[in-house]
């Protein structure tokens, strides 16, 4: 059952950082997501629900634009992470060029619309052997600027 006082503060996109690191620690794993998924959810309580035994938590937290480098780092060592990793503006140039070989079209994809692969990785998924991949690069924020000019 869910508390509904703990919902209606998730819900609130007011709800403060320190709420949500309350609200963190909540048994329900539904809570527990939409505190990853939060925009007003600090770093520290990102890194904390990165260890989570529940998937979708983590995935939240892999995608979250407050996620610290390190703990993106941390996450890459388990391969199911890999597709939200890359799609993160604060993933490593290092992690986004590894999944940028990734044998799954989805993570290049990731990668290719992420506005921080460097160019040079960008000019190889442009000649992707998968034609998603070459799409996903064409919509990357980067390339799209340049295409504008």
């Amino acid at each position: 059952m869910i508390n509904t006082e703990a919902l209606a503060l998730i819900q609130d996109e007011n709800t403060s950082a320190e709420i949500l690191d309350q609200l963190s620690t909540d048994e329900n794993p539904f809570i527990r997501v939409r505190v990853a998924a939060h925009m007003n959810t600090s770093s520290e309580t990102l890194a904390r629900l990165s260890t989570d035994e529940t998937p979708l938590v983590k995935q939240f937290v892999a995608e979250h634009l407050n996620t610290p480098m390190d703990t993106l780092v941390e996450l890459s060592k388990d391969t199911d992470m890999s597709y939200w990793i890359a799609g993160n503006p604060n993933t490593p140039v290092e992690l986004l060029n590894k999944f940028s070989q990734d044998e799954n079209e989805n993570i290049r994809s990731s990668v290719a619309v992420n506005p921080n692969t460097p160019a040079e990785t960008l000019e190889q998924l442009m000649i992707d052997e998968n034609e998603d991949v070459r799409t996903a690069v064409m919509k990357n924020p980067v390339i799209q600027a340049k295409v504008a000019k």
